[in-house]
């Protein structure tokens, strides 16, 4: 069975646009019910992104109230995820390509892309994201180009839903 690792712009669209917890209550418990079967998870350096929200927003609500401390990673404290955090970062400099400023924020431990991809090369794992690959940029080190160069797989977020979920939309009748 696969397993996948959700970057932090999942949760963050989802709430957002695609599954807002107002209308489509069931994705959110789908993720639950994704991790308790084994197929999904992240790291804490997502969950340390997520939870940079307001205290009242609702993903930080849900993330302390729904996911298990087993749905993350302890990244930081992995040395298999930080031997491959290392290689990561050097696979970025040494494709010789990025600006420093753009390789400064890739480095950066509080975000979150590179400790992903060491993860997800440690220990087997997909790496699901909504950012899209785009080798010719400069300015930024892009997750999924990272992650082709580095050898980790890659899955589009909607084939993920499609290979593992059938949901239903509900139709609510205005009164």
């Amino acid at each position: 069975m696969p397993r996948y690792l959700f970057d932090s712009n999942i949760f963050i669209q989802a709430k957002n646009f695609h599954y807002h917890f107002g209308y489509c209550a069931a994705f959110w418990d789908w993720v639950a019910a994704a991790h308790e079967a084994g197929l999904v998870f992240s790291t804490q350096s997502v969950r340390s992104e997520l939870l940079r929200g307001d205290a009242d927003d609702v993903l930080v609500r849900w993330v302390h109230e729904r996911l298990p401390d087993t749905f993350f990673i302890d990244d930081l404290r992995d040395a298999n995820v930080m031997t491959h955090y290392g290689a990561v970062q050097q696979v970025a400099i040494d494709r010789n390509h990025y600006q420093l400023a753009a390789l400064r924020q890739f480095a950066d431990i509080n975000y979150a892309d590179a400790f992903l991809i060491a993860a997800g090369r440690a220990y087997g794992y997909t790496v699901v994201s909504f950012e899209a690959g785009l080798m010719q940029r400069k300015n930024r080190v892009m997750l999924p180009d990272i992650c082709q160069l580095y050898g980790v797989r890659t899955e589009v977020f909607w084939d993920v839903l499609r290979n593992h979920c059938s949901g239903t939309f509900v139709l609510r009748v205005p009164e």
